[in-house]
């Protein structure tokens, strides 16, 4: 079973097996804004967020 897509809308936890939850905010229409639990963020606008994506799935693609 592919892995359940999760809608880029509001606030989304990343929460795994360790203790943190990083989180990705899409609730900018205009930027997405990664955090992790030490206070660090990174803002990308939403055309980099979609080629940082693609890049992902394309990696993915050769390696599959």
């Amino acid at each position: 079973m592919p892995p359940r897509r999760t809608p880029e809308t509001g606030m989304v936890k990343l929460c795994g097996l360790q203790d943190g939850c990083p989180t990705v905010d899409f609730s900018d229409p205009e930027k997405v804004v990664v955090a992790d639990d030490f206070g660090g963020k990174v803002q990308l606008t939403r055309e980099q967020w979609t080629e940082l994506k693609t890049r992902f799935v394309q990696k993915l693609d050769q390696q599959g």
